[in-house]
């Protein structure tokens, strides 16, 4: 991976960077099945990967890559019923879909750009159908929902965060008792917890058959 290290050594905070340099990264992952193989097949060895891959009340996540502040992730099993809640991320974010697809939709903010929001504080902006081959590029400040297909499987770079924390219309958020279940005796359910090693497996045969790994 020392192309990946030296190429996003700068500091790339902007937008427009991180465009660049996502589509980029993204278009060689998606081409190379044996390097995305090799990155999903090292996450056991590395506790820093396995506890940044992720069971969420949205998705399954498997990270990938991590310095310079960036991270490139694969998003996959989305719970289908839970995608509707508007939210903005602490960083700029690339994605490029690998399968399925979704209804996606970028909402104008009424408030300012800055702080929470409400359901009353969005109106629809844009709506596009995001297929197989499709990327985009969003900043920190946008609010967006992705409706996505149940097989729906995505490469996610993000950028360096740009903010302490990220906001959800609360009113819209899933019940919580459609979130993933805590690790440990008579823990309840949680929003996102990193993911086990029988879950990482679980997801490695997903991907496997799918064809997008080998």
């Amino acid at each position: 991976m020392t192309w990946l290290d030296d190429f996003l050594a700068e500091d790339r905070s902007d937008v427009r960077d991180v465009q660049r340099v996502a589509r980029v990264v993204l278009d060689r992952l998606s081409k190379d099945r044996g390097l995305l193989t090799k990155l999903v097949d090292a996450i056991p060895d590395d506790p820093a990967r396995i506890a940044a891959s992720r069971v969420t009340v949205l998705l399954n996540r498997l990270s990938l890559y991590e310095a310079h502040g960036f991270e490139i992730r694969l998003n996959l099993n989305p719970r289908e019923d839970n995608q509707l809640v508007p939210h903005d991320h602490c960083y700029t974010f690339a994605t490029r879909i690998l399968r399925g697809g979704y209804v996606h939709v970028v909402r104008r903010r009424t408030n300012g750009w800055e702080g929470p929001f409400g359901g009353d504080d969005v109106e629809p902006a844009i709506v596009t159908v995001e297929r197989p081959g499709s990327t985009y590029t969003l900043g920190h400040s946008m609010v967006h929902q992705a409706v996505m297909k149940p097989d729906t499987v995505t490469l996610f770079m993000r950028g360096p965060r740009c903010k302490e924390t990220s906001h959800a219309v609360e009113e819209l958020m899933p019940p919580v008792s459609s979130w993933p279940t805590a690790e440990g005796p008579g823990a309840g359910p949680v929003d996102s917890r990193s993911a086990t090693l029988d879950e990482y497996h679980a997801m490695r045969t997903y991907l496997s058959e799918r064809s997008l790994i080998d």
